[in-house]
């Protein structure tokens, strides 16, 4: 199994670091926290990268492993960035055919367009079961959007909406393709664990879904599908970035703390401690690397290998970031500390495209499926 990085996908890593410690450093995530933070000049500078469209294109030299690259630093930085979101739309808008298309959806598939997936609900997790949010016939015989949807990321703030609902037609989860100023759009903040995600909820009151913006029929589940296996792997590639770094936050103050005159990094439990929670790191980056790789290829087994990935990383990167608190003691608990903005992010990493036991369950049935198509 090969996982190394490609040297131009070392740079991508490298270049990341160098814009994000510019325009993220975890003091912007503070302002967030405190109920400020403007993160124009970071958009701004992501849409210029072309980070968004990382990987879309078949020959694109960093492929979904540069997407999780690039997610890893993000969350390295706490920053408040739409990065997966919008490039899982980008996965969404580009199934729909090219000649079919509208302006909007050709930016989203192009990643030009910052975009934000709309895809809980109250009564609806990610397995995207028993959706409320409906596509049907307006009174004008129009095609409408109505239905809320909750944890909505930087809402107030996307250029648009990627709004996954259930089309009357056929009863099957299909994209509608939403801008944030269309009439029938409404906004509200929610509280979250991670300020940086600035979620909201998002009620959709008839919304006419325009010509071109409609990713439904037979190719929306297979789009569907394929686009959330990387969401989820970039994902776990994030939460990997938040936990790496409160690890070696602790990592640090081990080395400088002193306890009976010496350094309480040179106790051996805290050593044992420090060093079973960076293979647990090194473990759950090793299958989202492999993850991505089988993604990028259209293996078979990509999707089993993505939930594989996220099942491992959401577990790993808990335990990662506890361990962290561990070492840190009673200062990782006050407000003024770091590494809480990390543990915020690792939380919201873990929940977000489906968490350990929606993925464990999802496997299950992906391997059933497999097992019985071979009988």
């Amino acid at each position: 199994m090969e996982l190394t990085l490609s040297p131009e996908q070392q740079d991508l890593a490298s270049v990341a670091d160098t814009l994000l410690d510019a325009r993220a450093p975890l003091t912007l995530a503070r302002e967030f926290l405190e109920g400020g933070g403007d993160a124009s000049p970071l958009w701004d500078a992501i849409a210029e990268a072309g980070w968004t469209a990382v990987g879309l294109e078949e020959d694109d030299p960093f492929g979904v492993t540069g997407l999780c690259l690039l997610a890893e630093r993000c969350g390295t930085h706490v920053a408040p960035a739409l990065l997966v979101d919008t490039a899982v739309a980008a996965r969404l808008a580009a199934a729909v055919p090219s000649d079919a298309r509208d302006d909007l959806v050709e930016s989203i598939a192009t990643g030009e367009a910052t975009v934000a997936l709309a895809a809980l609900e109250p009564t609806s997790d990610w397995s995207l079961a028993h959706l409320t949010c409906r596509i049907h016939a307006g009174a004008s015989g129009v095609t409408v959007l109505s239905g809320t949807k909750l944890g909505v990321h930087h809402a107030e703030r996307a250029d648009a909406f990627a709004v996954i609902a259930r089309a009357d037609a056929d009863g099957a989860p299909a994209v509608a393709f939403i801008p944030r100023t269309a009439r029938g759009v409404s906004v509200s903040r929610d509280a979250a664990l991670d300020p940086t995600s600035a979620a909201c909820g998002v009620a959709f009151d008839e919304v006419k879904i325009g010509d071109g913006r409609l990713l439904g029929g037979p190719l929306a589940a297979a789009a569907i599908a394929a686009a959330f296996d990387v969401g989820a792997v970039a994902t776990a590639a994030e939460g990997i970035g938040a936990a790496s770094r409160a690890l070696a936050m602790a990592v640090e103050y081990a080395g400088t703390r002193k306890q009976f005159g010496r350094p309480i990094g040179s106790f051996q439990a805290l050593q044992h401690l420090m060093a079973e929670r960076h293979i647990e790191r090194e473990a759950a980056w090793a299958t989202v690397l492999d993850a991505a790789r089988q993604v990028d290829l259209g293996l078979a087994g990509a999707s089993e290998s993505a939930s594989i990935a996220k099942a491992l990383a959401a577990r790993a990167t808990r335990s990662v970031v506890e361990g962290a608190l561990q070492v840190l003691g009673g200062i990782a608990f006050t407000w003024e500390h770091d590494v809480h903005l990390l543990q915020r992010r690792v939380l919201e990493c873990e929940r977000r495209f489906g968490d350990a036991i929606h993925h464990e369950r999802r496997l299950g049935d992906l391997i059933h499926a497999r097992a019985r198509a071979r009988a």
